[in-house]
């Protein structure tokens, strides 16, 4: 799956910053100023599931590839850029290639980082955007995501729209940390470790937004692998995602649902001995080629020559 979040914003929101964190590092130039980004940074982002760490372990596989979604950084909109204003018909042109918009919005407040109109109100910021990308014909799904500072982590905010919080500037600096290093900051700005990533409900969040979902392989006990194909796929699509001959030669389809096959893992020993159990229980289903594909099927091909 090629499928892409477009990362948008008012100038200075912290895209950017946001953009690092999610890839652990230092790719895209951060400044405070505005336009720091003028051609988009790309980078691929693996989704978190710990459906696949429990699959490869009962597998006794070490190896194993995570789904993943790629977020694009594109430079700052402003008020009229539909109109070409601030290199406006460029941005936009990368916001057209995205599948999906991760809306950023400031909250923050920083002497360092001047706001482009000089006064933090989230609503008029929303308002701006969105009127130049409809200004400009682009209607796709959007997520919003309110960039705080530490201090208001815990605040509540009142908005007319569903947003995730997140402070871009702490998960950069979590991102340099060891676990227990993490745990000890956190604790120290009086948030709870144990508590989801705010990075992590950011990509869930955007991989639903793309409407994909995730099925395993485990190839030939060497591999588990986790694959994002679109809700309401069917089972040929999903083929094809693996292999193209798979797709080409397919004969049917052996699947069983994660947490069936997850059960079996907890009653027997050794390299693929969950799926060899739920097999000899008659708790394999073979599917033929309009099989719907869902969420969490661990599927095996058998295909032709």
């Amino acid at each position: 799956m090629n499928m892409s979040i477009g990362i948008v914003g008012l100038p200075s929101v912290g895209k950017s910053t946001l953009f690092n964190a999610l890839l652990k590092r230092q790719i895209a130039q951060v400044g405070e100023y505005p336009y720091t980004t003028i051609e988009p940074n790309i980078g691929v982002v693996e989704v978190p599931d710990e459906r696949l760490d429990k699959v490869s372990a009962i597998s006794n596989i070490s190896k194993k590839v995570p789904a993943s979604i790629k977020f694009i950084d594109i430079a700052g909109l402003i008020k009229g850029a539909h109109a070409g204003e601030g290199l406006g018909n460029q941005f936009l042109a990368h916001i057209r290639e995205a599948d999906a918009i991760l809306h950023i919005v400031r909250v923050f407040e920083s002497p360092n980082v001047p706001h482009p109109y000089q006064k933090i109100d989230p609503m008029i910021d929303v308002e701006t955007v969105n009127q130049e990308l409809e200004l400009a014909s682009i209607k796709k799904p959007t997520i919003y995501l309110l960039n705080v500072s530490e201090k208001d982590l815990k605040k509540d905010f009142s908005l007319p729209f569903p947003f995730i919080k997140i402070c871009g500037k702490l998960e950069t600096e979590l991102s340099d940390l060891s676990g227990s290093e993490q745990e000890d900051y956190l604790r120290e700005l009086g948030v709870d470790p144990s508590a989801s990533s705010g990075l992590d409900q950011v990509i869930v969040e955007s991989y639903k937004l793309l409407n994909l979902i995730t099925f395993f392989t485990i190839a030939g006990g060497k591999q588990t692998q986790a694959w994002p194909i679109k809700n309401g796929a069917n089972i040929i699509e999903a083929a094809n995602i693996v292999h193209t001959d798979f797709a080409k030669k397919f004969i049917k389809a052996e699947v069983i649902e994660v947490s069936e096959l997850l059960v079996y893992g907890f009653h027997s020993t050794g390299s693929g001995q969950a799926w060899q159990k739920a097999k000899e229980l008659g708790k394999i289903r073979v599917e033929g080629r309009d099989y719907i594909v869902r969420d969490g099927d661990v599927v095996e091909f058998k295909i032709g020559s």
